[in-house]
């Protein structure tokens, strides 16, 4: 009697799972070809609708030559208005146009262009997580001039909240400079609002030696506005207030910025895949009159196979009045080849 018993709470436990499983691929994909593909939707950024499918695991295709979908998993819907929903996606029977059907019960009529950004609900911490690693190593022989460059970040997605911990580390050896080293690293809470309007809180830790940084700690709150938000580019802004403490050369200094930000992405996927992300910061002393610092990088990923690009990246530091009398004004670099893995 008992063994029976047991073998029905196997038998029940193995539907279940197995229910579960084929659960999750009940979302249905349809091309402008005529095509469709019955898959689980796993992401959609940048153009990029990334799926799981039986037979040939995980692809991914180009949001905009689809002509239809059926998503029956919960999903987080965002905009280019900035707007974000909550529920399932289902066909309307127009060619590029969904039905988004959200907790409300009102079926809102939606062109696929305008939806920018899916994510399933996911309830586990380790399903929001996403994130990138890159490096790159050069060496010139007649100059014995050697570079070697990493970073990390690492992002949370929650429902209207993004926390990135990010890390860029740029480490050289020169026969007649020496050693030189630039880093950075910190956390960043972006709070997303309606009609593209964003709030930013982030704490930064610099160290330049071109420079005679020592160290910089510094916090900022501003917010921002995306003026231009698509499936294949967009463009920020934001203002704000900078609070930071400097360490030069042993010698300590408090400072009071402004912060203007611009960052502006495009993306182009086609074969190969390939990005480009520009950001600069313009800094001006509150604190110390005529004091400007200027921050712009650059990067350029070209894709090489799944998930792994080629990675040219540029960056540029200024500072009208370094602390150290000593110091440098301008320091840049140029990693020409570097190895980029999306996790």
């Amino acid at each position: 009697m008992i063994e029976n018993k047991t073998h029905i709470l196997l038998l029940l436990a193995g539907i279940f799972l197995c229910s579960n499983l084929l659960a999750s691929k009940i979302d249905t994909i349809y091309f402008q070809n005529g095509d469709r593909v019955t898959a689980e939707v796993k992401l959609l950024e940048n153009n990029k609708l990334k799926l799981s499918t039986d037979d040939a695991g995980t692809v991914y295709v180009e949001w905009n030559k689809i002509d239809s979908v059926k998503i029956l998993n919960n999903m987080r819907i965002v905009l280019d208005d900035g707007n974000i929903l909550y529920g399932k996606l289902l066909t309307a029977g127009e060619v590029g146009k969904c039905y988004i059907w959200t907790s409300t019960q009102v079926p809102l009529l939606m062109e696929l262009i305008r939806i920018v950004s899916l994510a399933p609900l996911e309830k586990k911490f380790i399903d929001r997580l996403g994130g990138s690693l890159s490096s790159g190593f050069s060496y010139v022989k007649s100059t014995q001039v050697m570079q070697l460059n990493f970073d990390a970040s690492v992002k949370y997605t929650a429902e209207r909240n993004y926390l990135e911990l990010a890390y860029d580390g740029l480490f050289s050896q020169d026969p007649t400079a020496g050693h030189t080293q630039n880093q950075s690293g910190g956390a960043s809470i972006i709070r997303i609002y309606p009609k593209n309007w964003f709030y930013l809180t982030e704490i930064n830790l610099e160290s330049n030696s071109e420079m005679d940084l020592d160290l910089r700690t510094s916090i900022t709150a501003g917010a921002g506005k995306a003026f231009i938000r698509t499936n294949f580019s967009n463009l920020y802004s934001a203002l704000g207030l900078q609070a930071n403490r400097e360490i030069s050369l042993g010698e300590g200094q408090f400072n009071l910025e402004g912060v203007f930000r611009v960052m502006y992405s495009v993306f182009i996927f086609e074969s190969p895949e390939v990005s480009i992300n520009l950001r600069g910061d313009l800094i001006p002393s509150l604190s110390d009159f005529g004091r400007i610092r200027t921050n712009i990088d650059s990067s350029l990923n070209w894709e090489i196979f799944n998930d792994f690009y080629l990675k040219w990246s540029f960056y540029l530091n200024y500072d009208s009045s370094p602390l150290s009398e000593t110091a440098e004004k301008y320091d840049w670099a140029v990693s020409l080849i570097g190895l980029e893995y999306k996790l």
